[in-house]
């Protein structure tokens, strides 16, 4: 009797029916965020890089077969983390650059140029950034030590905010603007009469995005925002990609400048699953370190009000253009002026709500008479919470007390649409987005001012991820885990909304998908 029931066992397990994936991942805790609310799944199935089921550990067993079954070991999943706003190719072309953010003097700005080996960077210039004078001791700002001891070669150093350079004379005798250059002091409006003068090969360009890959996987970003490139770099930029040399999605912010538009205008948007071109990026003005961010009232102790990069009137062409073109606009703004003029603009334009999900890229300062516009013409806040921690000392200095305490608003952003899209403007601040999250929720600060911006830790997990989707019109295929969408995704070492706020800036990357497959491992 026992016989037969074994038998008629096998004959009825031989006829289930299970269906054939590429990976189950399964023994997890998987937040897939699916309308935007904490829920929680054990397993999910992927097949040709994309989610196909995702539920119960023991309704994804059952039903599904795989080449591979990976074991989470009931480790915590996220979707991949989005950075809404960065410098994707900038920060990798650092690598022939000096890192000059931890000098503390204009004696360790030469050490680390000579220490650099700069003579087999193959450029023709000495590149640095990151250098902020006011961690040096003698914060005056001049070029004497670049021209005693490079007298010849034309020396070029970003400030760490990448709003101001500081140059030597043979750097400006190569360049010869039109504008005065006192003490070496660029600013923004010369800075591209500068830059056009280095000459990165496709070969280093290439170089740069690899490594910059290699970085984000590291810290589980699967999509970038990259705030402004230019066609020749969104050309090599797919080239990488189809060629399969270069995996992470890109959204590309277009580059405001006569070519871009007008090839777009030509040719039409052109988005791929890796590649999307469907933004266009304005300057506005500049920012609180080097004081040209555009403000209501002058820095504390001047008559300095900062200025704007570009006239209203030609602001307001660019928003018809990318009106008409059905193009997002989004817009760099720091001070609190620049902010009123980029609403203003886009409200005369847009008139009323609607999903066009046009942006203000910062924020920074924002007067309480203006922050009602973001509702009101259905504009995005797109912040960096670790700014105002990194600022805090800085920006309480040059800012006057009431200008400060209007600054670094995330949570009174957030509050006003329901939703915020978080990116760290690296190489600016840090890359890794658990500090982004840490410097969020916790917002460990001397002033009120910051800290007392918390946000949730659910409202940060999603500005860094369905959020920053939405924020880039993808969350169709991405930001989430659900049925359908890309398999992107990060499994950390420990769950960063349950944990103590202490152990946050503990957790670690322990692997990295992207659709389905393994792109970083610890």
């Amino acid at each position: 009797m026992k016989t037969v029931y074994f038998l008629a066992l096998i004959a009825l397990t031989s006829c289930i029916k299970y269906d054939k994936v590429d990976l189950v991942v399964h023994n997890a805790k998987i937040y897939t965020l699916e309308g935007g609310e904490i829920k929680i799944a054990q397993a999910m199935a992927i097949k040709d890089g994309k989610i196909v089921a995702i539920d119960k550990e023991r309704e994804i067993m059952n039903q599904y077969r795989a080449d591979e079954f990976f074991d989470a070991e009931t480790r915590p999943i996220f979707p991949g983390f989005i950075d809404a706003h960065c410098h994707f190719l900038g920060s990798g072309l650092n690598w022939l650059a000096v890192d000059l953010k931890k000098a503390m003097s204009k004696e360790d700005i030469l050490v680390e140029i000579i220490s650099h080996n700069i003579e087999n960077n193959e450029l023709e210039w000495v590149v640095g950034f990151g250098w902020d004078e006011n961690n040096w001791k003698d914060k005056t700002i001049t070029n004497d030590f670049l021209n005693k001891k490079f007298p010849k070669m034309p020396v070029l150093l970003w400030r760490i905010d990448g709003h101001s350079l500081l140059v030597n004379e043979a750097a400006i005798k190569l360049v010869n603007p039109l504008s005065e250059i006192k003490n070496g002091i660029v600013t923004e409006k010369d800075i591209s009469l500068f830059i056009s003068k280095i000459n990165y090969t496709n070969m280093q360009k290439k170089i740069a995005l690899k490594l910059a890959q290699k970085d984000c996987f590291k810290y589980g970003i699967t999509t970038v925002s990259d705030a402004g490139l230019n066609l020749d770099e969104i050309l090599l930029i797919k080239e990488l990609q189809d060629s399969f040399e270069l995996e992470m999605r890109i959204y590309a912010m277009l580059n405001s400048t006569k070519i871009n538009l007008n090839h777009f205008s030509k040719n039409g948007k052109d988005s791929t699953d890796k590649m999307s071109v469907n933004s266009v990026k304005v300057w506005l003005d500049g920012s609180v370190g080097s004081m040209s961010a555009c403000m209501k009232k002058p820095y504390a102790g001047t008559r300095n009000y900062g200025s704007l990069l570009i006239t209203k009137d030609s602001l307001k062409k660019i928003a018809k253009y990318c009106y008409k073109n059905d193009f997002q606009l989004n817009v760099h703004c720091i001070g609190d002026s620049a902010v009123k003029v980029a609403l203003d603009v886009m409200g005369e334009v847009l008139q009323t709500q609607n999903d066009r999900r046009w942006r203000i890229e910062h924020a920074q300062t924002v007067d309480e008479l203006d922050i009602g516009k973001f509702l009101k013409y259905s504009i995005l806040p797109s912040v960096q919470p670790t700014h105002g921690l990194d600022d805090e000392k800085m920006a309480s200095k040059k800012l006057t007390k009431t200008v400060f305490e209007k600054s670094y608003k995330i949570r009174d952003l957030l509050d006003q649409n329901g939703m915020i899209a978080f990116g760290t403007d690296f190489p600016v601040a840090d890359k890794n987005p658990i500090v982004t999250f840490y410097n969020a929720v916790v917002r460990k600060s001397n002033s009120a001012v910051i800290s007392g911006q918390k946000v949730t830790r659910e409202q940060a997990i999603l500005a860094m991820t369905l959020w920053a989707a939405m924020a880039n019109h993808q969350e169709n295929n991405r930001g989430s885990l659900e049925v359908g969408k890309y398999a992107d995704f990060v499994i950390l070492d420990r769950d960063i909304l349950k944990i103590k706020e202490e152990n946050i800036l503990k957790t670690q990357v322990k692997f990295t998908f992207l659709d389905g497959n393994i792109v970083f491992q610890e």
